[in-house]
């Protein structure tokens, strides 16, 4: 899955958040919340720019584990997210056009981050059920 769909999408993280205006329907920050929704993503949205109390204003005012970041938002902001996400412990993750400006990448390198550059709105998205996997999700103990 790895070399088919990418260092970030081929791990098959199930809990991301999206950084961007993902409040605003017209804007494509919202699509893509929608589109690793229906690929089965538990997705926590996070928006400097929303004034309606939806989602997050910041990385850091999530409490919960996140596995893995989209970034669709200027790369000025996006380089304080990598330092949010080194602080929580975040490894991955996926830069949407836009966002995945060089700054913003060799940053993340730096931090010993795992990049993938790309669109997840035309890009698969692997199934979170690993077909290689026998074994049932609910083993009775």
């Amino acid at each position: 899955s790895l070399r088919v769909h990418g260092p970030v999408l081929g791990r098959l993280l199930s809990k991301w958040a999206v950084v961007g205006d993902v409040t605003n329907e017209a804007k494509p920050a919202s699509k893509v919340v929608r589109r690793l929704e229906e690929a089965g993503r538990r997705v926590i949205k996070v928006s400097p720019y929303d004034k309606t109390g939806q989602c997050y204003e910041k990385l850091e005012d999530v409490s919960e584990k996140v596995e893995a970041v989209n970034l669709i938002i200027s790369p000025k902001i996006g380089m304080d997210v990598l330092t949010a996400m080194k602080k929580q412990d975040i490894r991955y993750v996926f830069m949407q056009p836009g966002a995945d400006a060089e700054m913003v990448v060799r940053q993340a390198e730096s931090l010993g981050m795992v990049v993938q550059r790309g669109c997840v709105l035309i890009q698969d998205l692997p199934s979170l059920e690993d077909p290689t996997s026998t074994c049932p999700s609910t083993v009775p103990h």
